[in-house]
């Protein structure tokens, strides 16, 4: 006999486990469903690891809320104050800070594997939630109250509603015939940590040039030595050719990269080179099921706001299901669902769409293009009111 629950979720990363702790607070019952064990290996600082998440400050309180930005030591978060942008083949300039809406910080940078510790601690300090790791979907079918899935394990469960959070390659939309708008970007993001010669100044540094693409995002400093993580997006044969080099040559490499504002010492954990696709769903829902995060959209790393969307669809539907679940309303009817959809959709479409533009046009060396876009850095810089629109997209505080 399959095993009832309120809300099925599959795939336990940052998403699914906070959409599993926020709809068990309000009551809700849930399965959390994941391959994985749900166990992270943390490193010891300065080897941070090599993937990191702005977390803005809208999703700071949602993780607030489950419990779990509490439990990061904060040895582990290095706020950024300012932004400091420009453009490599030309004079571009912008920087601006927190102070333009009064918001002291940017956001934070974290681990990705310290954030999901801290929300898998969560998820099992909180009732209601059944764990089913180690294990993944073996079949699914709709019935008349929900959907009753199949695992792998040989075990049924029940719910009213399934959500897909299993990622950008989510089997439960491929699985389910969703469409998708998708291309290659044609870059590869090398990634990384790296010690650098001086104080980083609680400040995100991004240079566009004939060198790709490149972030370098504070990390704390350990013992007066300083570090930062880097995003370096190029085509995939410089990619190649990037992570063959040995350390000291990828560091000078960087340094280069980087307009020499900062010296490359070396390089403290291995590099990841990682193919970058846009990917957007055509729907996020069907009758029973709903896409969010990377498995509804993926976008371009630049802007570091992959991880800010995740949450953003945790937030809007999260409200709606326990609204639902209150008024004693199917969850998995279409009626419930698309209430998320449009809550959510014209937002992500419009973060991708923007990324897209914003990679054409740093990435093209057309001169043409190269001097409008310095211009249009130019007047940013010396329009307050433009820094202040941009700080509170930023920031998440709009």
């Amino acid at each position: 006999m399959a095993r009832e629950y309120d809300v099925i979720i599959v795939g336990a990363g940052m998403v699914g486990a906070l959409t599993a702790v926020l709809t068990a607070q309000k009551g809700l019952t849930v399965a959390l469903i994941d391959k994985h064990s749900g166990r992270y290996a943390l490193s010891t600082p300065p080897a941070y690891d090599a993937r990191v998440s702005a977390i803005s400050k809208l999703s700071q309180q949602s993780l607030e809320e489950a419990g779990a930005w509490q439990r990061i030591a904060q040895g582990r978060l290095a706020p950024y104050h300012k932004m400091a942008v420009w453009d490599g083949l030309g004079d571009g300039y912008v920087d601006f800070d927190g102070n333009y809406q009064q918001a002291g910080d940017l956001g934070q940078l974290v681990e990705n594997a310290v954030l999901c510790d801290a929300l898998m601690k969560s998820v099992h300090d909180t009732r209601g939630i059944d764990l089913y790791f180690d294990d993944s979907v073996a079949a699914q079918r709709h019935t008349d109250v929900g959907v009753e899935i199949d695992l792998a394990s040989d075990r049924q469960l029940q719910g009213a509603v399934l959500i897909a959070a299993d990622g950008a390659n989510s089997q439960l939309r491929q699985q389910n015939g969703f469409d998708t708008v998708e291309w290659d970007y044609g870059h590869h993001a090398i990634v990384t940590t790296v010690e650098i010669d001086q104080a980083h100044e609680n400040t995100a540094w991004q240079a566009f040039g004939e060198e790709g693409i490149l972030a370098f995002l504070p990390l704390p400093s350990v013992e007066g030595k300083h570090y930062v993580s880097i995003v370096w997006s190029v085509a995939p044969t410089d990619a190649e050719q990037l992570v063959a080099l040995d350390d000291a040559a990828f560091c000078k490499r960087l340094t280069y990269a980087i307009n020499r504002r900062f010296t490359a010492l070396s390089v403290t954990v291995p590099r990841m080179a990682i193919p970058l696709r846009q990917r957007h769903a055509k729907q996020y829902v069907q009758e029973g099921l709903v896409l969010i995060g990377d498995a509804a959209h993926t976008i371009h790393p630049l802007a570091g706001q992959g991880a800010n969307l995740g949450f953003a669809d945790v937030s809007a539907l999260v409200p709606i299901l326990i609204k639902a679940h209150q008024r004693g309303e199917a969850l998995g009817s279409l009626k419930i669902l698309r209430r998320y959809q449009r809550a959510r959709m014209l937002d992500n479409i419009a973060m991708s769409a923007s990324m897209e533009a914003f990679k054409r046009m740093f990435t093209t060396q057309q001169p043409v293009v190269v001097q409008l876009r310095n211009m249009g850095m130019k007047l940013c810089q010396s329009s307050p009111m433009i820094k202040r629109q941009l700080v509170a997209h930023a920031a998440g505080v709009r």
